[in-house]
């Protein structure tokens, strides 16, 4: 496949991780602007959520109709409209609405692209892909707390991103000759490719127990959200030090896609997942043993790293698990599962530690892999079994 094309889509997916972190940076100046309460971003992401799950569950019959290059597109738009239109809010009701379509358009762009790789493209280039993500959501906290440092608004930081977006955009929008040469979603097996109801998809050995992992790898969203307060208020840190330490999450995702896509294609995926779950579970459980600053540093970079390859190669495992006709509609119900269970399972911790106390993180954190490991060793037994079956010979 073309070198030129696959560096469209890693910038697209740039793209889709700029506005996953921005709203959490610019939030504490945002909701006095607007005057909201602090706790108005949890509806905001609520309403992000939402959208991406229909759009997930959706984008089957979309991008079957239309292609990927097509429904990519329009989503970059929806985002980048989403994010001027946040810059102009100046009621929550007007940001509600504009989380709408950021909601619909990474739903719709995050199924489509991540089906394509995993079809046409390695494992290495699918860790790739899955990194710049990363430096996506990199780039706007850097961008934003440079604006404030100067004094300029938040609006403003909203505006420099859409407008990064809408350079994408053109950019995207310019590729169309490169999908023209190499086979799209729509122009394969022909446009009339049969477009599969939930109920059939459900019915493929494996589905069910695979998108349930997906709900339960929120240990990686829960880290993220919830880490710094775990530190400040379960174990009295300073907030500098706990947003140091949390930091370290999301430089330790980075990198272990980075580095794990080295061996990506010489090492199973469900040896990849397996091997992950084990070392997260291990720097779990030295987080319960330790206080210190230095070692936290450490234990967080590492869980973090054994975070980054997971989800890449549960998306690849799709296309090698399931049958190739099937793989966009599973890898929509998939996402829409692990959507839902962003939108559940890390606001569940918080009512949780709001009675128990936020010492409750680790623990939590161990339940959640926990589950998720054994949803990974269904799905392999369901979709081995099912293999075996196929392969019976029929008797004469």
């Amino acid at each position: 496949m073309s070198t030129a094309l696959l560096i469209v889509i890693y910038v697209a997916f740039i793209s889709l991780g700029l506005p996953d972190s921005v709203l959490g940076t610019a939030w504490p100046l945002m909701h006095q602007d607007l005057g909201a309460s602090i706790g108005s971003a949890g509806l905001i992401n609520m309403v992000v959520s939402i959208g991406t799950m229909l759009a997930s569950t959706s984008s089957q019959r979309v991008i079957k109709r239309f292609g990927t290059h097509a429904v990519s597109a329009f989503s970059i738009l929806l985002t980048l409209c989403a994010l001027f239109a946040f810059s102009a809010s100046h009621h929550l009701a007007a940001v509600l609405i504009a989380a709408i379509p950021l909601g619909f358009g990474a739903g719709a762009i995050d199924t489509a692209l991540n089906n394509y790789v995993a079809k046409h493209y390695s494992a290495m280039q699918m860790n790739l892909l899955h990194a710049f993500w990363g430096i996506g959501t990199i780039i706007a906290p850097i961008m934003l707390s440079r604006f404030f440092d100067s004094g300029r608004s938040w609006r403003e930081g909203y505006v420099i991103l859409g407008t990064l977006q809408s350079i994408i955009f053109v950019i995207f929008v310019l590729s169309r000759p490169l999908w023209r040469i190499h086979a799209d979603e729509a122009d394969e097996d022909g446009k009339a490719s049969k477009v599969y109801s939930m109920r059939e998809l459900f019915k493929t050995p494996g589905v069910l127990p695979s998108c349930l992992a997906f709900t339960f790898y929120t240990f990686e969203g829960t880290t993220m959200l919830w880490l710094a307060s775990h530190l400040v208020y379960g174990r009295g840190m300073d907030a500098s030090t706990a947003a140091s330490i949390s930091s370290m999450t999301y430089i330790g995702i980075t990198a272990g896609r980075i580095c794990t896509s080295f061996i990506a294609d010489r090492v199973r995926p469900e040896t990849l997942i397996r091997s992950s779950q084990a070392l997260i579970l291990l720097a779990i459980l030295a987080m319960l043993f330790t206080d210190s600053a230095v070692a936290l540093h450490v234990i967080i970079f590492a869980m973090g790293f054994c975070f980054g390859p997971i989800y890449p190669a549960m998306v690849r495992q799709t296309v090698s698990c399931f049958p190739a006709d099937r793989s966009v509609g599973i890898i929509g119900l998939q996402f829409s599962f692990g959507y839902f269970g962003s939108l559940v399972l890390p606001p569940l911790y918080g009512l949780l530690a709001s009675v128990l106390g936020q010492w409750l993180l680790p623990w939590y954190l161990l339940f959640l892999v926990i589950v998720h490991s054994a949803c990974m060793a269904m799905k392999i037994q369901s979709t081995k079994h099912a293999k075996a079956v196929d392969e019976v010979p029929p008797h004469r």
